[in-house]
């Protein structure tokens, strides 16, 4: 299968604080990977030295065999690299399909297509077809800012996902939201993965969402990889109980 990302030695070092040391993994076309581990053990430093948002110390990034270590945010995003925050990212006063628009024109052109092209970047019909996926369409024309919390969720990853990405990185896509949206959520994440083939990376400390989501998931400690395996093989290794629970 292929790799649509391969992640070699990847080190962040700030001062003398090792925040990654030395992690190497790669994310298969199609697959959903987990990212787990206890607070402070280097996943969102790592998430930023794959994403251009930090330089690493040492190591590389490939995306389709491209070497793409230090590209800026926006180049890794016209090369079809999206991702999510943990803070929400949706714009309040602009409507739900508005949004949507407005993270597809992140995927093509420049500023002078953007400036000059179709007033919508001819997106109406993705931003649509993307709200009919999260089943937004009650939403459509509403504010962003007048949503729920969990809706404005369920939005933030649609918009990851406008343009049709190789590969998404969702920063816990999961915390604050209540039961009812996560399940939500959970179902049409598994849904754009069966049915689009869309590669993502998810970021979590909701282990049971992880678990049941993700077709491998690995572990971080102390900067470094811990684990790695199925939802089952990581469930059972000692050294992953002991990372989250001690001796």
């Amino acid at each position: 299968m292929t790799a649509v990302l391969e992640v070699s030695n990847i080190k962040k070092s700030f001062g003398g604080i090792k925040a990654v040391d030395g992690v190497s993994f790669d994310v298969r076309e199609g697959e959903i990977l987990g990212l787990i581990g206890p607070n402070g053990c280097g996943k969102s430093t790592l998430f930023n030295c794959i994403l251009g948002q930090l330089t690493p110390t040492d190591g590389e990034v490939k995306v389709d065999g491209k070497v793409v270590t230090g590209l800026r945010p926006s180049e890794l995003n016209r090369l079809g690299v999206s991702r999510t925050f943990q803070l929400l990212q949706v714009f309040p006063k602009l409507s739900v399909r508005e949004n949507l628009i407005l993270a597809g024109q992140e995927h093509q052109g420049n500023m002078m297509s953007r400036l000059f092209g179709p007033s919508d970047a001819g997106l109406s019909a993705a931003a649509d077809q993307m709200i009919g996926f999260f089943k937004l369409d009650h939403l459509a024309t509403e504010a962003a800012g007048g949503l729920s919390y969990g809706q404005q969720k369920l939005l933030d990853a649609a918009m990851a996902f406008m343009g049709g990405p190789r590969l998404v990185l969702l920063d816990e896509p999961a915390g604050g939201v209540n039961l009812t949206m996560l399940g939500d959520l959970k179902e049409r994440l598994a849904a754009i993965n069966r049915e689009k083939r869309a590669t993502f990376v998810v970021i979590e400390h909701n282990m049971e969402f992880v678990m049941s989501l993700c077709t491998r998931v690995m572990v971080m400690a102390e900067g470094k990889l811990l684990a790695m395996g199925t939802p089952a093989e990581v469930r059972a290794n000692p050294a992953v109980i002991e990372a989250y629970l001690g001796h």
